[in-house]
């Protein structure tokens, strides 16, 4: 099945583009079962938490986050890099329940992440396809490939600090968002010196879901 765009006939201007900006916590590589290459069985990642940046073009709308309980393991280097425990994670909501919350707020949305086919993957995963399947997904890091085609590193880590974008509190999930919001915000501004409408601008960044 083609992916939709979520967009009227005719190219947006760039903002007029209604955006999700996405980031996920896990506990893990991938939401699928698999067996590792030292011949284990992986049992599926879980999410451990989302935050959320919505925007309509260069202005933030409204943020949400919020912690997800987990049935499995929580690996000790997941908690040592997120600064996310298992106690923290006792008290939060089941991901059923926050993703209740969730999509609502991804509605009518073009969604974006960093590293958007990890992210994306998980909420394929985690989300119903009624939900994901109708919406756009976009990638900054392909987005940064385009717009700065010198910048030798992608990451987010790298890509904030080209941009000048503070992140205090990497790895987790609302700081990765907002660091990653205010990214898109400057590739925006930098697509429209370079002269790209929206369509040409969410081209160069598109994930489609098939590939996710």
């Amino acid at each position: 099945m083609t992916q939709q765009p979520l967009l009227e006939s005719g190219s947006p201007a760039l903002r007029e583009l209604r955006f999700a900006v996405i980031d996920l916590e896990t506990t893990g590589g991938s939401p699928k079962a698999r067996w590792g290459k030292d011949g284990r069985f992986l049992q599926p990642s879980e999410i451990t938490e989302v935050g959320l940046v919505r925007l309509s073009g260069l202005v933030v709308e409204d943020r949400f986050s919020s912690l997800a309980s987990i049935q499995g393991f929580l690996p000790e280097e997941i908690q040592r890099l997120t600064g996310i425990s298992l106690p923290m994670l006792a008290g939060a909501p089941p991901w059923e329940q926050v993703a209740l919350k969730l999509a609502p707020r991804l509605e009518g949305r073009i969604w974006v992440a960093h590293h958007a086919p990890y992210d994306g993957s998980f909420l394929k995963a985690w989300l119903p396809e009624g939900v994901w399947r109708r919406h756009r997904l976009i990638c900054t890091r392909l987005l940064a490939k385009k717009l700065i085609p010198d910048l030798p590193r992608r990451s987010l880590a790298d890509l904030c600090e080209h941009l000048g974008i503070t992140n205090t509190r990497a790895h987790r999930a609302l700081q990765d968002a907002e660091a990653t919001a205010e990214a898109l915000q400057h590739l925006v501004r930098r697509a429209e010196d370079q002269g790209l409408d929206g369509e040409a601008f969410l081209a160069a960044g598109d994930v489609p879901w098939g590939k996710v």
